[in-house]
């Protein structure tokens, strides 16, 4: 009997290869994050999440808007809660218990990611949720809200035709300053059941909506199925986390091979193949790590990483 036991998710082939010439920008939730990390592990240039994770269109739009046209942080765009400044645009990894170092740290990262956002190659974006907070007094979205007293905040859900506006505007005008710029958009494959199971499906229903919109308007878009895999291919508990909604490491590391096959062309592939040797043997453990064996075999490994690592940096030069 020749019937598969699993469901296998075709991931079409990109229409852009993606190498080691191509800087990255990688905006998003936690899924973008860690899938962001093996782009940083097999030495790709790439910045992720330059307000930290995020999770809804809105937020996501409004990130891209700010990078394009960058206003420094000041004062008065911090909350104070629980003896820490915070800002509603990011992710509480920003936020600190001094307020000049909380600027400080908004400040440096926002004019760094307007830098990369403006020259990039490749953006990646990871929707997690319609649903969004917004502060009761002004109707601005907000990417956390920091324990602030659930009153202050309304709770929505954002509609595919308005997260098909909000992404296209941002979109727009990234392409006016960034015109070569190639976009991929993801679902994230956790599941937010804080909101009730039939709310994450009506959710997830209104993003996949908007992005089926968003292709059908820019043909240049690329969507990678990543929430497709892990629901239907890993249809399994024993590729989620403790908490039964976050994919495992091996779970994501499927998804990252799967993105790898579809956007990556075999040089690259194979750059990716001898980096993981390498690391292999250099975190080998050995029976005498004081032994002239050892030293001999680390050496012989950090050359080839030092190698490989100079092809990469120099790949315009070799690859003319």
């Amino acid at each position: 009997m020749n019937t598969p036991f699993r469901t296998i998710v075709k991931v079409p082939k990109a229409k852009f290869a993606l190498t080691h010439r191509d800087r990255i920008v990688s905006i998003g939730s936690c899924f973008s994050e860690n899938v962001g990390r093996f782009f940083e592990r097999y030495r790709f240039d790439i910045d992720i999440n330059p307000f930290g994770q995020q999770y809804n269109p809105g937020s996501i739009a409004n990130a891209i808007n700010k990078l394009l046209a960058p206003v420094p942080y000041a004062e008065g765009d911090l909350v104070h809660q629980d003896e820490l400044y915070h800002s509603f645009d990011h992710h509480g990894s920003f936020s600190r218990g001094d307020k000049g170092e909380t600027l400080d740290l908004l400040n440096t990262r926002l004019l760094a990611s307007s830098e990369k956002i403006k020259t990039a190659t490749r953006l990646f974006l990871t929707f997690g949720t319609a649903h969004v907070f917004k502060l009761r007094l002004s109707g601005k979205i907000v990417s956390n809200c920091h324990k602030v007293p659930g009153r202050e905040f309304d709770f929505e859900l954002m509609l595919p035709d308005e997260i098909m506006q909000i992404m296209s505007d941002a979109l727009d005008k990234l392409w006016t300053i960034n015109p070569d710029l190639l976009v991929t958009l993801t679902v994230s494959p956790v599941r937010y059941f804080a909101f009730g199971h039939f709310e994450n499906s009506v959710s997830k229903g209104n993003l996949f909506a908007a992005m089926n919109a968003l292709m059908a308007k820019y043909p240049n878009l690329y969507y990678f199925p990543a929430y497709e895999i892990v629901m239907d291919d890993l249809r399994d508990y024993r590729f989620y986390a403790d908490d039964m909604l976050h994919p495992t490491a091996q779970a994501t590391e499927y998804v990252w091979e799967q993105l790898s096959k579809a956007l990556m062309p075999a040089d690259t592939l194979e750059i990716i193949k001898e980096l993981d040797e390498i690391n292999a043997a250099l975190n080998h453990r050995p029976r005498n790590p004081e032994g002239e064996a050892h030293r001999k075999f680390r050496e012989k490994y950090e050359e080839q990483m030092r190698v490989l690592e100079g092809k990469i940096t120099n790949l315009d030069r070799i690859f003319v």
